[in-house]
């Protein structure tokens, strides 16, 4: 069965999950994939326009109220920044985040 997530970021983020293997994967897996996928946008190409295009898909799902949803992104999303970037990145990343996201990733960094 396709989840929300899983056919969200299908639909909307395609490039984002090529490498992860789609059909088999979870929303955990999915998630963790597309926040890859931000990184190195960031990391090696600076491409701050196709990051914020995703955060604004993250945030739509987000912005849906489901708890299943918001713990997928909050441990696996927004987790995988954190623990993957230096303390002055996560600044520019926020800047680039719609402001429930910006939120979220707040609140996890602080329970972190």
């Amino acid at each position: 069965m396709e989840t929300k997530i899983k056919k969200t970021i299908t639909e909307w983020l395609p490039e984002a999950i090529q490498n992860a293997g789609e059909d088999g994967a979870n929303d955990y897996q999915i998630l963790r994939a597309v926040s890859d996928y931000c990184l190195s946008l960031l990391n090696e190409q600076g491409d701050t326009d196709k990051v914020a295009e995703a955060f604004k898909v993250i945030n739509m799902l987000y912005q849906e109220e489901q708890a299943y949803t918001k713990h997928c992104i909050e441990n696996e999303f927004i987790c995988n920044f954190i623990e993957s970037s230096p303390a002055l990145r996560l600044k520019d990343y926020l800047n680039l985040m719609p402001h429930p996201l910006k939120e979220a990733f707040i609140k996890t960094l602080i329970e972190l």
